[in-house]
């Protein structure tokens, strides 16, 4: 099986490019890697991301599960067992802090997910103010409807109560290339904890 690695935090926290600068990073070390970005492609993400204003929360919530019950059985399940590495920018503790934020219980939304989507290897929260992200977003050109300022704070508050032995919270409002390191680092950790052929690649980091 491949190694699942979620990449998660507020809009404007990074993910995508530390999504990206890890595969890279993993493809020069020979470990077939993909990015998978969540909401998909699927019938339900498109419906998630092309509605210009705020669906009641349950009915949200429901669409994310649904995306997500797709994107494991028809794209993050098939390249586990390919021994392809999957780098998802936003998983399932998104549902949890920005559906959770809107007065749904997060643990129900974490049992919800866990029930249809595999637990990742390693989850990298990016944690950031949430000043800084709406500033960072603002270059974007549209915001979002994900991306209220007074939101945005409660989504990272419960990012910041989750735990499990998998997650790791590194320090966003670092310059991007500290950011990057320790990201890095984190992820060899991970792959070297599964066995000794990255051991000395780790030390030399």
């Amino acid at each position: 099986m491949g190694y699942l690695i979620a990449i998660e935090g507020i809009d404007g926290a990074g993910k995508t490019t530390i999504a990206k600068f890890l595969k890279e990073k993993l493809e020069e070390f020979g470990i077939d890697t993909i990015i998978l970005k969540e909401p998909s492609e699927s019938e339900y993400g498109r419906k998630i991301k092309s509605s210009n204003v705020r669906l009641k929360p349950e009915e949200e919530l429901e669409l994310f599960i649904l995306d997500r019950k797709y994107n494991v059985e028809n794209n993050i399940l098939p390249a586990l067992e390919k021994c392809v590495t999957v780098i998802m920018d936003r998983y399932y503790y998104s549902n949890v802090a920005y559906q959770g934020a809107r007065g749904i219980s997060p643990d129900f939304i974490l049992e919800k997910n866990e029930e249809i989507a595999p637990k990742p290897d390693l989850t990298i929260i990016l944690d950031i103010n949430p000043e800084t992200a709406i500033e960072r977003v603002k270059y974007r050109g549209k915001r979002s409807v994900f991306e209220e300022l007074e939101y945005l704070r409660k989504v990272r508050n419960i990012y910041l109560s989750l735990k499990s032995n998998e997650i790791v919270f590194v320090d966003a409002n670092q310059k991007i290339e500290d950011v990057k390191e320790e990201c890095l680092y984190h992820v060899l950790s991970l792959l070297s904890s599964r066995g000794s052929f990255l051991e000395l690649k780790l030390r030399r980091f």
